[in-house]
């Protein structure tokens, strides 16, 4: 295979994956650099046990998603976007290395104190770890 073929192989993201926090990404569909799945938090204001809809790409060994913190019975008026990178660590585990940016439209968990421009952004890291076991 040449170099450039390498280069331009997309990583196959489907399936299981868990963060540090416990957090899950699964991703369903992936097909021409687009990928598609759902996202359960299990930290901050999200809603417990609630899958969010997640949509990114995928570039070679490079990913971007983003979860909208939207449901067909609330709204917590909150997105996030990651950006990472897959690799198989020295352990043979495959992992997606991110930082993300959480865009919040209100400080407190009623929804009824809109943020200031400044304080509407978190941001942080995540490792989420490929794990084989089927989604709960």
């Amino acid at each position: 295979m040449s170099d450039v073929a390498r280069e331009n192989r997309d990583v196959d993201l489907r399936g299981r994956w868990v963060n540090q926090n416990g957090s899950i990404l699964w991703i369903d569909e992936q097909a021409g650099g687009r990928f598609s799945g759902r996202f359960t938090s299990r930290k901050g204001r999200a809603a417990k046990d609630k899958a969010y809809v997640v949509e990114g790409c995928v570039n070679g060994e490079l990913a971007s998603f983003a979860v909208d913190f939207r449901g067909a019975d609330h709204n917590l008026s909150a997105i996030t976007s990651f950006a990472g990178r897959h690799a198989r660590d020295g352990d043979g585990v495959e992992r997606l290395h991110t930082v993300w940016i959480l865009a919040r439209q209100y400080e407190d968990d009623a929804r009824t104190k809109p943020t200031q421009v400044w304080n509407s952004f978190i941001t942080n890291s995540d490792v989420f770890e490929k794990r084989e076991e089927s989604f709960d």
